[in-house]
């Protein structure tokens, strides 16, 4: 069997939550990976990091990507209420340009799809001046579940930049299989999140449901997700991410054992 070694593999914030940029990137840096995926926008009552103006940490970080070759590839995750204020978005994407990223991941929880279409739009069209490519994640316990949902979103835009976020667990989570998947155009999908998964756990239980996809997946190939079967449906030029939050790997084991763990798990199921 020969590997595919020929993606980009970006390592996501998720599977190693607890370090800081830079030494999140030295960690990608000695495990192989060409890119990594960082949080500058906390969710779930996180602290905020110092990584705006003229921040130390943002200066570190900077430095760090330039003498390693990490690129940015996301930066993570604006939630798109009803409410969002659009224009608070700026100081984000002004540290985002001067890490030279290429994505900023939104993701929905409002339920009137013409209003979540209209705030993408603005976001698409602000981010984009500042060099980054929109791209909606699909999460069944959000306002935007299914793959259909989302593209049917993203076209009532009429923004063709705007790109989707690939999620195995997530797509199956929400009832979508590899159907699906191949019902997408090529050009929207900007990177696929690999994990893998256990049973699912009952879908009406959000709580469980949340959970699982922020601390209990599983490494790639040692769950039911069928990741051999969804990657050779996907275009090959886009990252392959690992965010892989599992019990008993961050914090468990040393840093640069999890990163390598991770990629070297993708590889296998890229392997021929």
């Amino acid at each position: 069997m020969t590997a595919r070694a020929d993606r980009d593999f970006v390592l996501c914030y998720l599977t190693l939550p607890h370090l800081l940029p830079p030494a999140f990137i030295s960690v990608a840096a000695q495990a192989g990976y060409h890119g990594v995926s960082l949080r500058l926008i906390p969710i779930r009552n996180q602290p905020e990091l110092p990584m705006f103006g003229n921040s130390a940490l943002l200066a570190e970080t900077i430095e760090r990507l330039n003498s390693t070759g990490i690129f940015v590839n996301d930066i993570e995750v604006l939630q798109l209420t009803a409410s969002v204020d659009v224009s608070a978005l700026e100081r984000v994407l002004e540290t985002s340009a001067r890490l030279k990223a290429r994505n900023l991941i939104v993701i929905v929880n409002d339920t009137v799809e013409s209003r979540v279409a209209d705030n993408i739009a603005q976001v698409a069209e602000l981010s984009a001046t500042y060099g980054l490519r929109t791209c909606l994640e699909c999460i069944v316990y959000t306002g935007v579940k299914t793959l259909a949902q989302g593209i049917r979103i993203i076209e009532r835009t009429g923004d063709d930049s705007i790109g989707l976020v690939i999620d195995p667990l997530h797509i199956d989570r929400a009832g979508d299989g590899i159907a699906e998947v191949k019902r997408l155009p090529p050009g929207r999908i900007a990177c696929v999140q690999l994990c893998d998964a256990g049973p699912r756990p009952d879908l009406m239980d959000m709580n469980a449901l949340i959970r699982e996809s922020v601390v209990d997946r599983l490494v790639p190939g040692t769950g039911t997700l069928p990741l051999r079967a969804l990657m050779a449906e996907l275009p090959r030029n886009i990252p392959v991410e690992l965010e892989v939050p599992a019990k008993g790997f961050a914090g468990a084991m040393p840093d640069l054992e999890v990163a390598s763990i991770m990629r070297n798990a993708a590889l296998d199921i890229l392997s021929e």
